[in-house]
């Protein structure tokens, strides 16, 4: 007999996508950061920020990358009504020499 074991129950977490479009130079490394901002202008102990990293390796590739793709992230404890979600993406770039 099967066991089903759920271990987000009740809901501790909000999944949040993040879109994210660029472009990766041909022969160069890219390091997309995806950061995201909660902040509760009533219960400042609840703002906090959230990241994570993808590395994008075109060294190999004498044409650019082009990257649309979405990410989900998840916020711990959960968001609530008074909280607000910002996400921003930065990328930076590595040659390959």
């Amino acid at each position: 007999m099967a066991t089903t074991i759920n271990f987000d129950t009740p809901a501790s977490s909000t999944a949040r996508p993040v879109a994210v479009t660029g472009t990766v130079a041909a022969g160069s490394y890219g390091l997309l950061t995806i950061t995201i901002n909660v902040t509760n202008g009533v219960t400042a102990a609840r703002n906090r920020s959230f990241y994570r990293e993808i590395t994008f390796d075109n060294t190999g590739s004498a044409t650019s990358l082009a990257v649309n793709t979405s990410y989900t992230m998840s916020i711990v404890p959960k968001v609530l009504g008074s909280d607000t979600v910002a996400a921003v993406s930065a990328w930076s770039y590595t040659p390959n020499n």
